[in-house]
């Protein structure tokens, strides 16, 4: 390292010495070395900062573009009531119902549910096809179909002619009595 330079404002040698003296230049492999790899490294950086950016955002335009398409293709809440084939609860409340007493409960299960009857549960013989069933049971069966659970006969309101063979229970009889309360 060379000795520091004097400069003292009058003297007019030491200013020609130190315009005589070269300044020493920075080494430029030197410069090239350090900057290089900033520069990459800053590069770097900021591609893949806009590269996780746009991944962000094609994530969230595909779950907001799949949930957009679920709304799409739901139906509306008015057709989907309207395509229903299930019994109109006004008509299943038109149904004969009745309880069963001691001596009537027959030795099979409902086939909805799968528990036995008992006495004093109140149940509904389907008319077209005369199947027993537990009255919540049928009841919530026929709102979604309108149909016998186990013949899929269809259920209707009206009795079938008296000349069917169908065991209908008879309402002044000792074993039946008439079920009160609704769904």
């Amino acid at each position: 390292m060379p000795p520091p330079t004097q400069h003292h404002h009058g003297n007019p040698q030491s200013q020609s010495q130190s315009q005589s003296q070269p300044q020493p230049k920075p080494n430029p492999n030197l410069l090239s070395l350090l900057l290089k790899p900033i520069i990459m490294l800053l590069l770097t950086s900021l591609f893949f900062l806009f590269l996780g950016f746009a991944a962000f955002l094609l994530l969230h335009l595909f779950l907001l573009g799949g949930a957009f398409h679920r709304l799409r293709s739901r139906p509306p809440p008015a057709a989907a009531t309207t395509t229903s084939n299930g019994f109109p609860l006004r008509d299943i409340n038109k149904l004969p119902r009745f309880r069963l007493s001691k001596g009537s409960t027959p030795d099979s299960q409902c086939v909805v549910c799968l528990d036995p009857f008992r006495n004093g549960q109140c149940c509904r013989r389907l008319a077209a096809c005369g199947h027993l069933f537990h009255r919540r049971c049928v009841d919530t069966w026929l709102l979604k179909v309108a149909a016998c659970p186990t013949c899929r006969t269809p259920v209707r309101l009206n009795p079938p002619p008296p000349h069917s063979a169908v065991d209908q229970p008879a309402q002044g009889s000792p074993q039946f009595s008439t079920c009160s309360n609704p769904l």
